[in-house]
């Protein structure tokens, strides 16, 4: 389920390496705007975080929005990441890069002022994993369709 990424490159201070780790309270996504550059956008929300939106880092099934989840007025956004970690069954940490030219496809949700991105995951492409995030080129114009 994605649960830690990389960022590196123009995307940090300094161009040094950085570990997000979901289950961290300050943990947030390098979004790419269009308008605006790269945006800090904080990924998903834990269950003991104050807030509307939904209690969790993703969004499974290739983006099929749960019910209720359209009320927050989902868009289908794109987190610059060099790479991934998934755990396999067992338990084990495994690191993943994201392909040159692919981003980790996202949704932002928004309630008043509180926003927040959730990784959208699909199929994982052996047995030793649950979930995968999906990837998306970095041109993706655009709503997810499921979403539209």
């Amino acid at each position: 389920m994605c649960h830690s990424v990389e960022v590196s490159g123009l995307f940090t201070a300094e161009g040094s390496r950085q570990l997000i780790n979901y289950p961290d309270a300050d943990a947030a996504l390098p979004i790419h705007d269009p308008q605006r550059g790269v945006v800090w956008i904080p990924w998903g929300r834990r269950s003991q975080e104050h807030g509307e939106l939904p209690a969790t880092g993703w969004l499974q099934g290739e983006g099929v929005v749960p019910e209720g989840w359209d009320r927050f007025n989902p868009a289908s956004v794109l987190a610059r990441v060099a790479r991934f970690m998934e755990m396999t069954h067992d338990g084990e940490p495994r690191w993943f890069d994201v392909e040159d030219g692919k981003l980790l496809q996202c949704v932002l949700l928004r309630h008043g002022h509180e926003q927040r991105v959730y990784v959208v995951t699909t199929e994982a492409p052996d047995e030793q994993h649950r979930s995968w995030p999906l990837t998306r080129g970095h041109r993706s114009k655009g709503r997810l369709a499921a979403l539209m």
